[in-house]
């Protein structure tokens, strides 16, 4: 009965509205290029100054970002990004006990944004993030498992027909937070309460049918570190080839993290880059366990180039042990916080092209579009899938759209050296100006939008 059981939920997942490719984790990783992650959005949380009672959606903009938007996936997507991290936090916005239902409107919110990013043709990461009732210690594991269960049922039964292009993250950082072992690697009450919550995680999803069956799952170490303690006691499952680790590693922490004594501006030592990719190869990779670096960054002092040499090395070496990397980004560039910020949300601008460009050269990338939607294009049908690989094409793509419906204006938007990423950047702002003029002055829907395709076309 039990193979039975097994096979029908298979079945489903073949089948589904949305066929799922059954292919093991660690050859899905391979698609999977880099990442950026709507920081400081959907995870936001203001339970102390808000009224969720009145109003579900508040809480997306209370840290200080604007509303999400599909603009902002589909310009990242132009740039290279093919992964999103949507991180989200569900505090807030379910009940009480023992349904814990999750509000509808915040649901359907998620969901929005989710598709936003999916339909770029990316994978998106969604997760539970900066919650209150998963604290790693052994007196809350009995509550926290119970609203674990509740919480990722509800999101599964949601997304249950979405296939491989979407990935749940069951926790993020899980930690004993407030304690002294809260950022060290933890301790053995830490490390069992991760352990069990992933476990479980993994199980209710595989129990929710649809394409869940196959669903592909991130599943942290302690606090998601690279330290010899939380990974040393990380216990991975031996019978589920759809499971990925999640880690999250801001090196080295004097340049990329710390905003206190010690903190640097200069990217001159890489050993601590070094060792973290030496314990994921030694520790993941050679055992066919596949990891995802869920975060990494560093944060802006001014010092652009210097990150740009780290993006490089950072990716660069993440890269030669296949591991795909997903870029913090928490929409901030002033004050005395982590400024991780790297693209203006509500021009759509990349502040930083010179970092971005770092990062897609530690890619092997000479072109920021190459290789975005290899996989994903059935979805939107426009028969370019044999000149994903072939960079070879990028010029006479350029050269052909020179007289597109951006030619009403004096400006070439194509003449940027293919290297110059300051003048792509410049000629994209450009011309997402004159489409945003377009889609305001009441022209033809059609032509606004073939102006939208063109200005994308402009990182090729």
């Amino acid at each position: 009965m039990k193979l039975i059981n097994i096979l029908a939920l298979i079945s489903l997942a073949i089948f589904g509205s949305n066929a799922m490719r059954n292919i093991p984790s660690k050859d899905l990783v391979k698609e999977l290029k880099i990442g950026w992650s709507l920081g400081n959005t959907l995870d936001a949380h203001c339970l102390e100054d808000l009224d969720y009672s009145r109003d579900q959606l508040a809480s997306e903009t209370c840290w200080g970002n604007v509303k999400t938007t599909p603009q902002i996936f589909n310009k990242l997507n132009e740039v290279g990004f093919n992964v999103f991290r949507v991180p989200t936090t569900w505090t807030g916005h379910f009940g009480n006990g023992p349904d814990y239902k999750i509000n509808n409107q915040w649901m359907k919110r998620v969901h929005e944004v989710v598709d936003y990013a999916l339909n770029t043709g990316s994978y998106v990461i969604l997760n539970i993030h900066h919650e209150n009732w998963n604290y790693a210690f052994s007196n809350n594991l009995n509550n926290a498992k119970t609203i674990l269960v509740a919480i990722w049922k509800q999101i599964a039964a949601e997304f249950a027909n979405y296939d491989e292009h979407l990935i749940f993250e069951g926790l993020n950082e899980p930690r004993k937070v407030n304690t002294d072992v809260e950022w060290n690697g933890g301790d053995r009450e830490g490390w069992n309460f991760v352990n069990e919550m992933n476990d479980l995680f993994v199980k209710t999803i595989r129990a929710t049918g649809g394409n869940n069956a196959l669903r592909h799952l991130m599943i942290p170490t302690y606090a998601a570190s690279v330290n010899d303690g939380a990974i040393g006691n990380f216990k991975y499952p031996s019978n589920d080839n759809k499971v990925i680790v999640s880690l999250h590693s801001y090196s080295p922490y004097n340049f990329a993290l710390n905003t206190g004594a010690g903190a640097v501006s200069t990217f001159t030592d890489t050993n601590d880059i070094d060792w973290v990719m030496r314990t994921i190869k030694s520790s993941f990779i050679d055992k066919n366990i596949p990891v995802i670096m869920g975060e990494f960054g560093a944060m802006n002092r001014n010092n652009e180039g210097e990150r740009a040499k780290w993006a490089e090395y950072y990716i660069k070496s993440a890269t030669a042990i296949g591991v795909p990397c997903v870029l913090w980004d928490n929409g901030i560039f002033e004050g005395e916080g982590e400024r991780f910020g790297i693209i203006d949300r509500s021009s759509l601008r990349i502040v930083y092209p010179e970092l971005v460009s770092g990062l897609m050269k530690g890619l092997g990338n000479n072109n920021n579009n190459n290789n975005n939607n290899n996989n994903n294009n059935n979805n939107n049908n426009n028969n370019n899938n044999n000149n994903n690989n072939n960079n070879n094409n990028n010029n006479n793509n350029n050269n052909n759209n020179n007289n597109n419906n951006n030619g009403n204006s004096s400006v070439d938007y194509f003449s940027c050296d293919s290297q110059d990423w300051g003048c792509k950047n410049k000629m994209s702002d450009l011309c997402y100006q004159e489409a945003s003029k377009c889609w305001s002055s009441g022209k033809s829907g059609d032509v606004c939008s073939k102006m939208n395709a063109d200005c994308s076309k402009i990182w090729q």
